[in-house]
């Protein structure tokens, strides 16, 4: 497979993963009305879908390094594919909770795994550039999602939402496959048979790689605590501070517009040298906007361009940050690095919509619980500037 096939492929991969990230919470107030629920009855769905994504990039992830990243690339698109499909089924948020956790496998796996493979298909002084373009695509998923929901819930229900994000997988795997059997040659399937899973993940522990990884993992894990509770919670957050679903739905595309442009800004300074002042700047930003919805914006437009803003330092910051991950490790170990940083994300992100959701069950007013997440931006911040010091002393 050429390697601008091998792109295009973990563009749409990416695209497709954001999509079905958002759907999720999308299709939650309709889903609340159609079944008679309250919102909060699909935590367990937000949660378990979390839990799916931490063991499918720890678990399934690193098997790219021992049996070949178009492999696992190909299977994750089809699990992804076919339990979302079956969300289709569900009747029960009990349900609906144990096929969003098995879709949250392939969810988890996906991401690692076309970063591993773009960062190793892009030329050496556009990679970070590269390999963040790629991984943008998942916020334009998650932008595109935000725009056709309220087409789809309209005509279709919550079940339009979930049958376009099944379609999408299903369809990618199948060129994947078709066109990985169909070419000889091309880009290689990278993989290392004498690298284990245990042995690999020890590797990521032992000098030189201890510091980086140890500090990647801190940051990983509360940046995703914060907007993954963000992504799962807005649409029904600003439902309940009066806005119309669809005017709330397409807010949440606004915000994942504004991450695609601050990961590009970032990724632009990264390869330029100066991704740590460029990260600081972004989760500083979006740690001071966090704070400005907490004062209760008096108009939509404030709250949008608010909004984007954050979408903008948060999100924009983690999409830039996995593209520097895959640059932090070797070949034989990239996958499991990427993976496990990835996963210990997924980890922080399993409690932010629990902690969210009691935040609700509270009754605490929607724009204090959206400004709270300034405090995990600002920490976030703070481990940046920790990087340059573990970079350095490893490589000494």
């Amino acid at each position: 497979m050429s390697s601008r096939a091998t792109l295009a492929l973990c563009a749409f991969a990416m695209f497709l993963d954001g999509y079905d990230i958002q759907a999720l919470g999308l299709a939650i107030p309709g889903l609340a009305k159609h079944w008679g629920v309250v919102p909060t009855s699909f935590a367990p769905a937000m949660s378990g879908s979390l839990v799916g994504m931490a063991a499918g990039a720890m678990l399934l992830a690193p098997m790219g390094d021992r049996f070949g990243r178009h492999k696992m690339m190909v299977l994750i698109l089809f699990l992804i594919g076919l339990t979302t499909a079956g969300l289709l089924t569900a009747t029960t948020p009990t349900q609906l909770a144990v096929w969003r956790t098995l879709s949250g496998l392939g969810m988890g796996a996906l991401v690692p795994v076309a970063i591993t493979i773009a960062s190793e298909c892009a030329a050496e002084g556009r990679r970070t550039l590269v390999v963040t373009l790629i991984v943008s695509c998942m916020a334009l998923g998650s932008f595109a999602a935000g725009i056709l929901a309220p087409i789809l819930d309209f005509n279709y229900g919550w079940q339009g939402i979930f049958g376009v994000g099944a379609a999408m997988p299903l369809a990618a795997g199948t060129v994947f496959l078709a066109i990985s059997y169909s070419q000889r040659g091309g880009i290689r399937d990278v993989k290392s048979a004498n690298t284990g899973f245990f042995a690999a993940l020890v590797c990521l522990l032992r000098s030189p790689l201890q510091m980086r990884t140890l500090l990647l993992w801190v940051i990983f894990f509360i940046s995703l605590f914060a907007t993954y509770s963000l992504i799962s919670w807005l649409p029904s957050l600003l439902t309940s501070a009066g806005w119309e679903r669809a005017a709330a739905q397409r807010a949440a595309g606004f915000m994942a517009l504004g991450s695609v442009l601050g990961g590009l800004a970032l990724a632009w300074a990264a390869d330029r040298g100066r991704a740590v002042p460029a990260l600081f700047t972004a989760y500083t930003i979006a740690a001071l906007s966090f704070a400005i919805i907490a004062l209760e914006p008096s108009s939509k437009p404030v709250w949008i361009a608010l909004l984007i803003i954050v979408g903008a330092g948060s999100i924009g910051s983690q999409l830039a940050l996995g593209s520097l991950a895959s640059s932090f490790y070797p070949e034989s170990v990239r996958a499991t690095g990427v993976g496990w940083s990835s996963g210990m994300g997924r980890v922080g992100s399993i409690f932010g919509p629990i902690v969210l959701a009691a935040l609700v069950s509270a009754q605490m007013g929607p724009a204090m619980i959206i400004g709270s997440l300034a405090v995990p931006m600002a920490i976030c911040a703070l481990c940046v500037l920790l990087l340059p010091r573990a970079l350095r002393d490893e490589n000494s």
